[in-house]
């Protein structure tokens, strides 16, 4: 697990340079991340939340592309983890934001990146059922081949899941 970032003061985005050069629209936008940052409850754009979450995560989860893109702008890591092991891109697929995680692959978040349980993106999609997001992650280049700790891939947690539904299915049809 990578070492803890660090808890940062008032957050000061003065130089817009860095993120005028990643993403030309967002030019101009720091006093704009200084604004969600702080609504957000974060000192600054590498500062932790509880549990070890940082801001990206929350812009992931929220599905704001516009934070996304100048959190990812000011150069924070992609792939930082909360205290389970999850990062941005597992935020996003939990949420179901198909534009938020294409951007963070684009900026080279690991789609095969196994949080502390031993669970990708993949498997967590398939354990919940969303066949839409299995489908995006798969199109995208995540892997089905790795196991969870139980011995299970992403192909045996979606059947898992068909199974439960059906049976659901036949007691509401009783």
């Amino acid at each position: 697990m990578p070492a803890p970032l660090p808890a940062h003061g008032p957050c000061v985005l003065a130089d817009e340079a860095p993120i005028a050069r990643l993403h030309p629209q967002l030019a101009g936008s720091a006093a704009a991340l200084s604004n969600w940052l702080a609504q957000q409850g974060f000192p600054g754009p590498l500062a932790r939340a509880e549990e070890g979450e940082t801001a990206l995560m929350r812009a992931a989860w929220q599905g704001d592309a516009s934070a996304t893109a100048a959190l990812l702008g000011r150069g924070v890591p992609v792939d930082a983890e909360d205290d389970q092991g999850r990062t941005a891109l597992w935020y996003a697929c939990l949420q179901g934001w198909p534009a938020t995680i294409v951007q963070l692959l684009q900026a080279g978040a690991d789609i095969d990146h196994a949080d502390d349980g031993g669970l990708t993106c993949l498997m967590q999609a398939a354990a919940s059922g969303r066949a839409e997001l299995m489908a995006l992650l798969r199109q995208l280049g995540a892997s089905a081949v790795p196991c969870a700790p139980d011995g299970r891939a992403a192909a045996d947690m979606a059947a898992d899941r068909a199974r439960e539904l059906l049976r659901h299915a036949r007691r509401l049809s009783a």
